[in-house]
């Protein structure tokens, strides 16, 4: 109600505050997932105070609000010298890493199809780890996948089975740095090369590793050539919101090359109003998220960068060295921040249900036949190397504890009664194993239907 009391707007943001407390709060350390926390207040109230400033800035028009042209231009500045860009290397701000692949899957497709005709279908080779925005993007732009195994011990993509797959059919070849459920950087340098000389673009998916690699590599970590250091690397997506410890939700694009960010850019002069030209997925955008990296940019700066990347290698050798203590071994090696480990499938999901419980959010990735056993996975980040002894003691409290009666519940139920275990997700701290054991136990195209259907009655 418009001119209403300071004590209504005293009474919704109360209301706020108590349906904040529904969420995993990042900056007490025990999230291991969905949120890059670096552990410093003044950065966090910095970005909100910049987001804040900007939320109401559209993006849309930057001849009308030239704030936005200045941040995209300096945030996509300093990602270009993340990757090695040179001159030639024009890039696009995102608000995420799906819509960065989506652009980079929409080039090759506009590529292609100058080639290959109008209508031709064309298809996008990658490895099965890739992450399911590439295929998200193919299914949306009319594509088809040709999934490549890769290598059960290293969970990198097999360069000759890349190679095998490539044909004149080929719009594009997506790779990983790294692929998300195991962390490890899939072998860029030799498909790249091989892909160059078919004329055939090559993304590389650097949307967790953008903002970290490069200084995991300064730092004397090994890291697999991955960016425009490569010849043929075509383009390259980096995620600010991840590493780069921005709030959601800024990602940046970076091609090789002028021509292919032309196909990303969506022109209407037909219609009778404005001039329609749009550089990503959505028109009118607040320019807040742009405002708030530029602000932690600028904060952090590169030695920034680097001091926080020496907490999270601090962090995960901590952690790592720990859990194999407890009987846990890597299920690929540990290259990056991200690490996969697993053990005894009962002892498994008896460990992550105890962690949940203790209030850490750990994730736990489903076994895939002729690759890997269930496990957990970790995202390490800065504010972890804080918390590494308490998440160690919990995990030898959690190994040496009997089977929780909430487990043995939420199994029994999958085995008798589905539907009254579908249920329960998100109200049991077995949640997480309640749908992996739901899931695993029917056919992937069934599994998938039951997905769609438990997310629309989640949200009735």
């Amino acid at each position: 109600m418009v001119g209403s009391s300071s004590g209504l707007v005293d009474a919704i943001l109360g209301e706020l505050s108590r349906i904040k407390q529904l969420d995993a709060d990042a900056t007490r350390g025990r999230l291991f997932t969905y949120i890059y926390e670096t552990g410093i207040p003044e950065l966090r109230r910095l970005a909100h105070r910049a987001f804040d400033l900007f939320l109401d800035t559209n993006a849309l028009d930057p001849t009308t609000f030239r704030s936005a042209l200045v941040f995209e231009r300096e945030v996509v500045s300093f990602a270009k010298r993340l990757a090695h860009a040179g001159e030639d290397v024009v890039g696009t701000a995102t608000y995420g890493g799906t819509e960065s692949i989506f652009l980079a899957v929409k080039a090759a497709r506009w590529l292609y199809r100058r080639r290959a005709g109008a209508s031709a279908v064309g298809e996008v080779v990658a490895p099965v780890t890739v992450h399911p925005s590439t295929r998200k993007a193919a299914h949306y732009l009319g594509l088809r996948v040709v999934e490549a195994p890769v290598d059960p011990e290293s969970k990198k993509a097999l360069p000759e089975a890349v190679k095998e797959a490539l044909s004149d059919r080929t719009a594009l070849v997506v790779l990983s740095a790294p692929n998300f459920p195991y962390g490890t950087i899939d072998p860029i340098r030799d498909i790249a090369e091989a892909a160059s000389d078919r004329g055939i673009p090559v993304h590389v998916d650097a949307c967790v590793g953008g903002f970290i690699l490069p200084f995991l590599e300064e730092l004397g970590e090994r890291v697999e050539p991955w960016d425009f250091r490569v010849e043929g690397v075509t383009s390259v997506s980096l995620d600010a919101h991840k590493y780069g410890y921005t709030p959601k939700g800024v990602s940046i694009i970076l091609f090789r090359g002028g021509e292919l960010k032309k196909g990303t850019i969506y022109v209407d002069l037909k219609w009778p109003g404005y001039s329609f030209i749009n550089t990503i997925v959505l028109s009118s955008r607040s320019a807040a998220p742009l405002a708030a990296a530029w602000a932690v940019f600028r904060y952090l700066g590169w030695e920034g960068y680097r001091g926080l990347a020496e907490r999270v290698i601090s962090a995960r050798d901590y952690i790592v060295g720990g859990l194999r203590r407890l009987g846990f071994r890597e299920v690929a090696p540990v290259e990056t921040p991200l690490v996969a480990l697993t053990t005894g499938e009962e002892e498994l999901f008896k460990f992550h249900v105890l962690m949940t419980m203790r209030g850490w959010v750990i994730g736990l990735q489903p076994r895939v036949e002729g690759l890997a056993p269930y496990n957990i996975h970790l995202t390490i980040a800065p504010i972890h190397d804080r918390v590494k002894e308490e998440f160690i003691r919990d995990a030898e409290e959690a190994v040496k504890s009997e089977a929780p009666r909430e487990l043995e519940e939420a199994l029994r139920l999958v085995r008798e009664d589905p539907m009254k275990a579908a249920g329960l997700i998100g109200e049991s701290p077995a949640s997480a194993v309640l749908i992996a054991r739901l899931l695993d136990s029917m056919p992937r195209e069934l599994a998938e239907e039951v997905a769609r259907e438990l997310v629309v009655e989640l949200f009735k």
